[in-house]
């Protein structure tokens, strides 16, 4: 994963809590990267570093990487408030497999919510500068026109390709609005009848990437063309014992308690120590760490074969089923 510094060449507000910025190189040239790929950004908030994980919404084709952040979180919201044009930030990546490189599909289904938008913005752009005749369905649903993220931009590039369509569903919309309220079963299929033909790429809150699962799952799509993007790492089952496990630092020597289905990310933060840790889902090999000892990985994401063999893992997500040891 390479590491670079990036100038802020531009910085355009999306929505009321919404901005963009624009972001390239200090000389040279960006490293390559696939439509729906993310980037780790630090900064440094109160003198302690902070990063996050965000999708690009740029497309490959573009000269510089745009970010996309909602002004949600402690991160995005110093970003917010302080990342200006001309100021410089600290990058590594990009990462992820949430791409139509390594999920292709001739006839894709884009569905997103909120700021789910940025991948599906940067991947339909670049399936439309490879095949401008392709035929892609996208569906995006916010609370009310003015939460739509890159509605103007959308509408324009829907109209310049006749094999594109496009469709918002709105909680909050006036009366003449076609799609009101949350999407349904009823709505997907009339939106996309051959639904079943499709793949599905999905990205958006928890709550929304569920329901809608749930949706294509009794509309009859088979799981295998099912892609979702997500930060969110399934629930870890809550411990049924006060028993615990030892996490032993190689470096210090200190012991820190690790409770079964605790990962180690939050073991290490709740005894104070301090760990580079960005998606915290899994995704961006932020917190990789070498271990010893019996564990369970829910992720196995920038993890390669050799990396399993040496006991590489994800802190973010894995836990202990013992007593283990751990370097970083």
């Amino acid at each position: 994963m390479t590491s670079l510094t990036l100038t802020c060449i531009g910085r355009q507000p999306n929505t009321h809590d919404v901005v963009s910025w624009q972001l390239a190189p200090l000389s040279g040239s960006l490293p390559p990267v696939l439509a729906g790929q993310c980037i780790t950004l630090h900064t440094e908030i109160d003198g302690q570093p902070e990063c996050r994980a965000y999708t690009l919404s740029s497309s490959p084709q573009d000269a510089c990487w745009q970010v996309t952040i909602k002004d949600v979180g402690r991160v995005s919201r110093h970003l917010h408030q302080t990342l200006q044009v001309g100021d410089k930030i600290r990058a590594d990546g990009p990462f992820g497999d949430f791409n139509l490189t390594n999920l292709p599909c001739k006839r894709p289904l884009l569905l997103s919510a909120g700021s789910g938008i940025t991948p599906m913005w940067a991947m339909l752009r670049d399936e439309l500068a490879k095949r401008p005749d392709a035929d892609i369905r996208f569906i995006h649903s916010a609370r009310s026109p003015e939460d739509v993220i890159f509605t103007d931009e959308l509408a324009t590039l829907a109209a310049a390709h006749s094999g594109v369509r496009h469709a918002l569903i709105l909680e909050q919309a006036s009366a003449d609005h076609p799609w009101i309220g949350r999407l349904t079963p009823a709505m997907l299929a009339e939106l996309a009848p051959d639904l079943r033909e499709r793949h599905v790429y999905l990205c958006g809150p928890a709550p929304y990437m569920a329901a809608v699962k749930t949706m294509l799952t009794e509309l009859g799509l088979p799981p295998e063309q099912l892609h979702q993007e997500s930060f969110v790492l399934p629930p870890a089952e809550p411990a049924t014992t006060s028993d615990h496990f030892w996490l032993t630092l190689k470096k210090s020597g200190k012991k820190v308690k690790i409770l079964p289905g605790q990962t180690l990310l939050a073991a290490l933060e709740a005894a104070g120590e301090t760990m580079m840790a960005a998606c915290r889902a899994g995704v961006c090999g932020s917190c990789r760490c070498t271990t010893t000892g019996d564990i369970e990985r829910q992720s196995v994401m920038t993890l390669s074969a050799q990396d399993l063999e040496s006991g590489v893992a994800l802190a973010c997500s894995c836990t202990a089923k013992g007593d283990i040891s751990l370097d970083y």
